[in-house]
């Protein structure tokens, strides 16, 4: 018994590569080596700027959930009220231990 050639994962017992990997195999001999390698850099691996902007994107969308949770307090006076979402027991305990 040996471990498949390409994942080292799979335990094989009749040729080289598991069943997952003789799948990409046949994949790889039907588009050719480096059309598949353009493909794979493209889809799988990000550049400098792919990564910057992904970044963006998860700042951006942390930025807008934090403003929702400070649109959701509303403030009169110097008392901020308690999300109407959240049960009367536990505003009421806030507002005993203050």
């Amino acid at each position: 018994m040996l471990t498949c050639y390409l994942c080292n994962d799979e335990t094989v017992i009749t040729s080289y590569f598991c069943s997952d990997c003789n799948y990409i195999k046949r994949i790889l001999q039907c588009y050719g080596r480096n059309q598949i390698k353009e493909i794979i850099t493209k889809v799988c691996i990000r550049n400098k700027k792919q990564m910057d902007n992904k970044i963006d994107i998860i700042k951006g969308k942390l930025e807008k959930e934090e403003k929702k949770e400070e649109s959701k307090k509303v403030s009169f006076g110097d008392e901020t009220y308690i999300n109407p979402n959240e049960s009367i027991l536990e505003e009421l305990k806030k507002k005993i231990s203050k």
